[in-house]
């Protein structure tokens, strides 16, 4: 829930990866803010709880500190649809693609018991 620490985290593994440790997973904790799946109203869920956690949103807190640091709130505002374009043809490449064969399930698996987490 912290982008910045994100990042660094991030940078830390790849310099990790990049200097010969072998592979690595870098392991976010996360607030999900509605039900399990689009059906799921959670109703089980305290209201206060997700207003609070919402409240502290990553990516608002993000864009407050890019706006604070000088960039527009238009420059944002194209990088956000940059990057939801980005998605939406990522997408469209995944749902046109092929299904794998079953097989494949099955490869390039790996043992993560000796992997650091960060």
């Amino acid at each position: 829930m912290d982008c910045e620490a994100v990042y660094e985290a991030a940078g830390r593994l790849a310099a990790d990866v990049r200097g010969g440790s072998g592979p690595r997973l870098l392991h976010a904790s996360t607030y999900r803010y509605s039900g399990h799946v689009s059906v799921d109203p959670a109703g089980y869920r305290d209201p206060a709880e997700v207003a609070a956690a919402r409240a502290n949103d990553p990516l608002d807190r993000a864009r407050q500190a890019f706006i604070a640091a000088g960039l527009g709130a238009q420059q944002l505002d194209a990088l956000q649809q940059q990057a939801r374009n980005e998605i939406e043809q990522a997408l469209a490449a995944a749902e046109a693609a092929p299904w794998p064969q079953a097989a494949a399930a099955q490869q390039d698996v790996q043992d993560l018991s000796s992997i650091d987490w960060y």
